[in-house]
C-alpha cells in the first residue's frame, strides 16, 4: 500500500474552440485545486460550461490505485434532490398532490411516535418545515452505529431513533434542516408507488438518462463499488462502515459525469419535469439573508451570482453540486474526506475562472 505518498492526477477533458484558454482554464483549475489538497483520499472536481468541460482528479481510489473521473463516491444529502425530483414525478402522475397530508401514507405507528407526522405535509417533509426533529443528532443513534457497524438499516429501523422527539415548531412556521423528514419520504413514496424507493430513482431517473455509474447503496451493486475513504490517520477504512447507508436521506453512489447528466438533464434543459413542477422545486422558500430550499433544492446568493444545488456530508465523504444559471455552468465536487471544504472550493472555483477569467 502506497497511502503514505501524495498521488495527484491532473486530467482534462475539453470541448473548445480557443486550446489557449482551454489550457489557461485547466491551469487555474489546478492551482485552485491544489491549495485544498491535504491527504491522499480520492477526489474528483468537475467544471462544465459552454466553453467546455475541465476535471481534477487527487488521491487514491483505494490502495495504490490513482482516482479517475469514473470513480463513484458516496454522495450523501446530494441523493435528496433525486428523492424530491421522484416525488414530483408522482405529483405529475396524479399519484398525490404536494399539499396532502403525509398521514395520508405513513402507519398508525409513525403517527403516534413521530411529533408532526399527522399534521405535515408532503411539501413540508421536501422543504424542510415539518418541525420533525432529526434522528441523525441523537445519540442513540450514534452508539447504535458504533455497536454493530455492519447493519444493513431500513427506514423503518431508523424512524425509531427520531419516536418521542418533541416537534421543533409547528409546520411550516419555519426551516430546520432534518434528515428525518427524506426518511418519511422514503416511507411515502415506497408506499404510493408500490415499489422500493431504489426501483423508483432507477425507473424514473437513472435509466432514462442512462445514468449507468449511480445506484443505491446496499439495495443495489455495481461492479468495482465505490471508492475507499479513510480516518483522519489514514487507517480506518470508513467505506466499511454501515452509518444507515443507502436510505432516502442520502442512500446514493454516483460520479461526477452522472451528476452533471442530473443537474444538466434537471436545471440546464429541464428535460425531467413539468414546467408546473419546475415551478414548484424553484420556488426556494427563505432560510437566511443568503439562501433558500425548496423541494429537496438549495440556493444560494453570492457575490458572484446565485447557485442552485446541494451539499452532502456521510461517515467519510463530502459532495457539492450546483448549477450556477448566470454562468450556464455545472460544478460538482466529490470528495472521500468527509471535512473537505466543497462549498469554499466551490466558491474560490467560481470567483477565479467564471466570475472573474471567463468575463
Amino acid at each position: 500500500m502506497l497511502r503514505y505518498l501524495l498521488f495527484v492526477v491532473l486530467s482534462a477533458t475539453l470541448i473548445v474552440s480557443g486550446i489557449s484558454a482551454a489550457d489557461d482554464t485547466q491551469d487555474l483549475l489546478d492551482d485552485i485545486v491544489s491549495d485544498y489538497i491535504e491527504d491522499d483520499n480520492a477526489l474528483v472536481v468537475y467544471l462544465a460550461t459552454p466553453e467546455g468541460v475541465w476535471t481534477v482528479t487527487a488521491g487514491f481510489a483505494r490502495d495504490d490505485e490513482p482516482t479517475t473521473v469514473e470513480d463513484r463516491f458516496r454522495i450523501g444529502s446530494v441523493s435528496k434532490t433525486l428523492v424530491a425530483v421522484a416525488a414530483l414525478m408522482l405529483v405529475e402522475d396524479g399519484i398525490f398532490a404536494l399539499d396532502d397530508p403525509a398521514s395520508d401514507w405513513l402507519s398508525d405507528e409513525i403517527l403516534q411516535n413521530v411529533a408532526n407526522a399527522e399534521s405535515a405535509t408532503i411539501r413540508q417533509l421536501l422543504n424542510m418545515r415539518s418541525g420533525i426533529d432529526d434522528y441523525l443528532d441523537t445519540d442513540a443513534f450514534l452508539d447504535a452505529i458504533e455497536d454493530d457497524p455492519q447493519r444493513e438499516w431500513t427506514a423503518e429501523d431508523v424512524l425509531v431513533y427520531a419516536y418521542g422527539l418533541p416537534a421543533l415548531f409547528a409546520p411550516d412556521a419555519d426551516f430546520n434542516y432534518s434528515n428525518t423528514n427524506y426518511i418519511l419520504l422514503q416511507i411515502i413514496l415506497e408506499e404510493a408507488s408500490a415499489m422500493g424507493l431504489h426501483e423508483l430513482i432507477r425507473e424514473r431517473i437513472l435509466e432514462p438518462l442512462e445514468m449507468v455509474d449511480t445506484y443505491t447503496q446496499i439495495s443495489e451493486f455495481l461492479p468495482g463499488g465505490f471508492v475507499d475513504a479513510y480516518d483522519a490517520d489514514g487507517f480506518e477504512n470508513l467505506s466499511e462502515i454501515n452509518d444507515g447507508a443507502g436510505l432516502g436521506d442520502g442512500g446514493l453512489i454516483s460520479n461526477v459525469i452522472d451528476l452533471h447528466i442530473f443537474y444538466e438533464a434537471l436545471l440546464q434543459e429541464r428535460t425531467l419535469l413539468s414546467a408546473a413542477m419546475m415551478d414548484e422545486l424553484l420556488d426556494f422558500r427563505p432560510v437566511d439573508a443568503s439562501s433558500g430550499y425548496s423541494l429537496g433544492l438549495d440556493e444560494w446568493q453570492t457575490e458572484f451570482g446565485v447557485l442552485w444545488g446541494h451539499g452532502g456530508g456521510v461517515l467519510g465523504f463530502a459532495s457539492f453540486s450546483a448549477y450556477l444559471p448566470d454562468d450556464d455552468a455545472i460544478i460538482v465536487i466529490l470528495s472521500a474526506n468527509e471535512d473537505f471544504e466543497t462549498s469554499e472550493l466551490m466558491l474560490d472555483i467560481i470567483d477565479e475562472i467564471l466570475f472573474f477569467y471567463q468575463d
